[in-house]
């Protein structure tokens, strides 16, 4: 008897938090609950209508805290021939009009754990829902209280608060069990499924869409993207261009064998999740995206690092979200 009483009372409770967490391989799969009380338009509106003037400004940059989490291990240089052949995810979807000034499939991230707001960086990348969203795996996930964020938001191409294509909010998270498990950097990425706006518009047809190329070589010339802190207050977007490279021993050795690259750039905390674009073209504001910014180091003062792309973080994401 206590037994079916078990099984009703764990179904009232998984009824009543709405949420699906679903596991499958490397990928983590966070469906935005809805109250029961509101309807999928109703609760979506909440969320928008959540964003005052008031908190956008109190938000502060998520960080991710790096230098905490430095762990010694050996350094294995061993890797599967077959990873490191550069080769094509998806293809770049830009507008048939000339681009504004800044790529407008970037945008600024805003979202909630518990009380406190924050904000990332983000970019829209070509999916057959024209929908998704490329960010930081911390920028979604809390390592330290083990919750996903709240609230969340993508508004594309932000500037001073003014939102040209509108507010896009989040009705899927996925990242990787290793970021959620093991705070792995290799793994610091997350896709983010948003819902139309308030015209029930899709982003990717309103700010085009990044291609996406995994296993790009670790050295080359790289733009940056991103609404960091330390530039108009995180109010405009930024970017930095140059040349990438391998980062340095120490900081793979202190990072269990952190797989990505390093650029020097001044950006600091709301870059965070902001895209590393190959093949840039200005005119179209279209490219191919290769990492996210994902941390900064006091073991490496001005340089900032980013995951590079490849099947196990970004592909396995991608491809699991791509229709949803």
């Amino acid at each position: 008897m206590s037994f079916f009483i078990v099984l009703f009372i764990f179904g009232l409770i998984s009824a009543n938090s709405g949420a699906a967490i679903r596991s499958d391989s490397g990928v983590f799969n966070y469906e935005i609950p809805i109250p029961r009380s509101q309807t999928r338009r109703e609760y979506l509106q909440s969320v928008t209508a959540f964003w005052t003037p008031e908190r956008i400004a109190s938000a502060r940059p998520m960080e991710s805290s790096f230098d905490a989490n430095i762990r010694m291990s050996s350094l294995d240089i061993q890797e599967n021939e077959a990873e490191n052949i550069e080769r094509l995810l998806t293809p770049p979807a830009p507008l048939n009009l000339r681009a504004p000034v800044g790529p407008p499939a970037v945008g600024k991230i805003f979202f909630s754990f518990d009380k406190l707001t924050y904000m990332c960086s983000g970019s829209v990348v070509n999916a057959a829902n024209r929908d998704t969203i490329v960010t930081a795996g911390h920028c979604v996930y809390n390592n330290t209280a083990k919750v996903f964020a709240t609230n969340l938001i993508f508004m594309p191409h932000y500037e001073n608060n003014v939102r040209p294509h509108g507010t896009f909010p989040a009705r899927s998270i996925v990242t990787t069990q290793e970021w959620m498990a093991k705070v792995d950097y290799t793994h610091d990425v997350a896709v983010v499924v948003v819902d139309t706006n308030d015209e029930y518009e899709h982003v990717q047809d309103l700010a085009g869409a990044f291609g996406i190329s995994l296993n790009a070589p670790e050295v080359g010339a790289t733009h940056l993207f991103g609404y960091p802190v330390n530039s108009e207050k995180g109010e405009v977007m930024d970017t930095c261009n140059g040349q990438t490279a391998k980062p340095s021993t120490i900081v793979s050795m202190l990072s269990n064998n952190f797989k990505g690259m390093q650029i020097t750039c001044g950006m600091n905390g709301g870059s965070s999740g902001g895209p590393w674009i190959r093949n840039y073209n200005s005119n179209t504001g279209s490219g191919l995206q290769v990492a996210v910014t994902s941390f900064g180091s006091s073991l490496a003062p001005g340089k900032i690092h980013g995951p590079l792309f490849k099947d196990a973080n970004i592909g396995q994401l991608f491809n699991f979200a791509k229709n949803k």
